[in-house]
């Protein structure tokens, strides 16, 4: 086990890392543990949170299985129903955080595919956040998601990071039901 302190660099490669690439966050751990807690303060983002904007439940549920502390929109992109009520039991406004790269929780929402924790957020006041979360339901093709978000306003002009719209990805990803949804 290392003691060494962790540097900025290194952590942004681990937080790079836990967007995409379990075995390699799994050997970097057992290694140096103290990665557990990278942050990148530039881009608003932990470990956990990496893999929480990508959708990746896997990464999330390991990390937080070696100790990263829950945020809450990697709660709600796990679907954590009880967490994110009683965040907004202590605090209506929670509904309108955002995760790493500010991204909201209501996307987070959008990739867990749970229309009951999508609709407490609406209730509490994610109504516009709602609008740019159809590509969260996308990447994981949450069919029921994104028919409840395209009933609620959802908007299918959204752009991804690489200027791809939600129709795009359904189709590049061969989700031919979502694809549809997306053209009716």
């Amino acid at each position: 086990m290392s003691s060494q302190l962790l540097n900025q660099e290194e952590a942004n490669q681990f937080i790079l890392e836990c967007h995409f690439d379990l075995d390699t966050i799994k050997e970097k751990l057992e290694e140096k543990p103290e990665l557990i807690k990278s942050y990148n303060p530039e881009t608003i983002e932990s470990a956990l949170g990496a893999s929480g904007h990508m959708g990746r439940e896997d990464i999330a549920e390991f990390l937080l299985s070696k100790g990263a502390e829950i945020e809450l929109a990697t709660a709600a992109m796990l679907g954590r129903r009880d967490l994110i009520a009683e965040a907004l039991k202590q605090d209506p406004a929670n509904a309108r955080v955002g995760g790493a790269h500010n991204i909201p929780i209501a996307f987070h929402a959008a990739l867990s595919g749970d229309v009951e924790l999508m609709q407490m957020l609406w209730d509490a006041g994610a109504q516009e956040d709602t609008k740019g979360s159809l590509l969260g339901a996308v990447m994981k093709n949450r069919i029921a998601m994104a028919r409840w978000l395209l009933d609620h306003g959802a908007s299918k002009d959204v752009k991804r990071f690489d200027g791809k719209s939600p129709l795009q990805l359904a189709q590049e990803m061969g989700f031919s039901e979502i694809a549809a949804l997306l053209t009716s």
